[in-house]
């Protein structure tokens, strides 16, 4: 029985391995169940429970370890696990078996992924035949399994649950007892569209990571109970969260660290508070427009020791960042906003994006996307960004109507050290427009960003504007280091020349050709 036990171990183990006929000793099995417990539980943390089942046929001790693992992950079922009802009665039955003959041994890290058809087929056909109180009963069969496999791992003081379930069927929500597990520490639900309902706030939860996503969430209430009832949570994660209706949320928390948000709907205000607060990613636009750009969305945020802010979305919403002093690092990434056609207005976007950039003023790295630094390019004077000492934006190219508004943005940056400068690979306009400023223009702007300068990186499309201002680095940024330049091949004399500078000796030159770059359409095909 052993024997044969083993036989399979090795042939899933070398399966898994990737390697079709790899060898795997009877040595390196016995030298794995001699490990102590904890080294050989850490090594079977990364087996799916099918793998895991067949290494508990090895042997006995074999079968100790598979029973007592503290990491289960009920995944990696394949399609003949589930090509017939009975097959799948079958499954339900061994892992109701396997938990229950696990006893008291606790489970520190479940992991279910599993997804749930909405039509069986048995050995004669489908289930289609059958009435509806017949399928009703069977599906209701196999959500009552899902959550008695939860409420089980719940009794043996988990503490990281990761749900994933899959379904076209209904659902019952998630039990608020899971929410409120005392020895859980991390919680990830992946429902895929099911409701999340809030345990009431009178209760505790010692959770300190909670993602979630693709959920519906009933109520602000929710909301209010993370506020109320986590005092522990560190990290929270919201992707792709809808609500029921408008809901106006607020997250205030004395322990929060971090807070992820991407795509969450239905919200129309949202108040993040926390003076624990280190790093927040806001990703794309909340709530809906109700007819006014300016009035129907708000986001405050108080944060005073926030280090690093990530915000994309329209930002044609209210944004009140308060005095964020303690900030390090900031990306900013403006994104068109379908809804607001009618109030589109280039002015509107650079007065929110200054107000925006003012508020991080004491930010060391700034990284702005392309539509971010064209409305900033596009505007009036320009948010003064005085201690910023790492830049990264992008912009169409060294168009004449743009590289007045370089100047402005680049002055008062005396301690900037690294300068990475995007472009568009694809030029559309004539030469005449990347022609108009020499290195001259430069000196006269007598701008503070060259004297700390060590590292450059510029991508250049076509025309001499950006040649020219990588030709007045080199030659006025006493501290450089080091310079990359991505040209186009119709620039490559050019960059021959630049290695000519007499600073070029001292710095370390690197000229990438791009032969996408240049005076192409979107297709390849040259301009003539």
């Amino acid at each position: 029985m052993e024997d044969r036990g083993k036989r399979k171990l090795l042939a899933t183990t070398a399966s898994c391995q990737g390697h079709e006929g790899r060898a795997v000793t009877k040595g390196l099995i016995d030298r794995l169940s001699n490990l102590p417990d904890h080294v050989a539980h850490h090594i079977l943390s990364f087996l799916e429970i099918t793998d895991l089942t067949c290494f508990g046929c090895v042997s006995k001790r074999c079968r100790e370890l598979y029973l007592s693992t503290p990491s289960l992950k009920f995944d990696g079922f394949y399609c003949k696990h589930f090509e017939t009802y009975d097959k799948r009665l079958r499954l339900w039955s061994y892992l109701d078996r396997y938990l229950c003959h696990r006893g008291v041994n606790e489970i520190q890290r479940f992991h279910i992924h599993w997804e749930v058809e909405s039509e069986y087929q048995d050995s004669e056909g489908s289930f289609d035949d059958l009435d509806s109180r017949d399928q009703k009963s069977l599906y209701e069969d196999e959500n009552f399994r899902l959550f008695t496999w939860i409420y089980n791992v719940i009794r043996l003081n988990v503490q990281v649950l990761d749900i994933r379930i899959k379904t076209d069927l209904q659902t019952p929500p998630l039990p608020p007892c899971v929410l409120l597990c005392g020895s859980l520490k991390s919680l990830s639900v992946n429902m895929f569209g099911k409701i999340l309902k809030a345990p009431s706030l009178a209760s505790f939860s010692n959770l300190e990571c909670l993602k979630l996503q693709d959920v519906i969430i009933l109520d602000e209430g929710f909301f209010k109970w993370i506020s109320c009832s986590c005092k522990c949570i560190k990290e929270l994660s919201l992707i792709h969260v809808c609500g029921k209706g408008t809901m106006h949320v607020t997250i205030e928390s004395t322990s929060l660290e971090s807070l992820f948000i991407e795509r969450v709907y239905s919200i129309f205000h949202l108040n993040i508070s926390g003076h624990k607060l280190r790093k927040i990613i806001l990703n794309r636009n909340f709530g809906y427009c109700t007819g006014n750009p300016r009035t129907d969305k708000l986001l405050n945020i108080c944060a005073p020791n926030l280090k690093s802010l990530n915000l994309t979305g329209s930002f044609r919403n209210q944004v009140n960042l308060g005095r964020l002093e303690c900030l390090e690092e900031a990306e900013i990434c403006l994104l068109p906003d379908d809804d607001y056609s009618d109030y589109d207005n280039p002015d509107d976007d650079f007065v929110i994006l200054s107000e925006v950039l003012c508020c991080l003023c004491n930010a060391k790295v700034l990284i702005l996307n392309k539509e971010a630094t064209m409305a900033l390019f596009k505007g009036y004077s320009m948010p003064l960004l005085k201690n910023v000492c790492y830049l990264c934006i992008h912009i169409e190219g060294f168009l004449d109507i743009l590289v007045p508004a370089m100047p402005s943005l680049l002055g008062g940056m005396s301690k900037l050290s690294t300068l990475i400068i995007k472009s568009d690979p694809f030029f559309r306009g004539p030469k005449a427009d990347c022609r108009g400023f020499n290195m001259g223009y430069w000196k006269l702007q007598n701008t503070a960003f060259i004297y700390q300068l060590k590292e450059v990186t510029v991508e250049l499309s076509h025309g001499s504007n950006g040649i020219e201002f990588a030709r007045y680095i080199l030659d006025h940024a006493q501290n450089l280091n080091k310079m990359t330049l991505v040209h186009s091949p119709q620039q490559s004399n050019a960059m021959s020349k630049l290695k000519k500078s007499k600073m070029a000796s001292n710095i370390t030159l690197d000229f990438q050709e791009d032969q996408e770059r240049g005076p192409q359409k979107r297709r390849g095909r040259r301009v003539a």
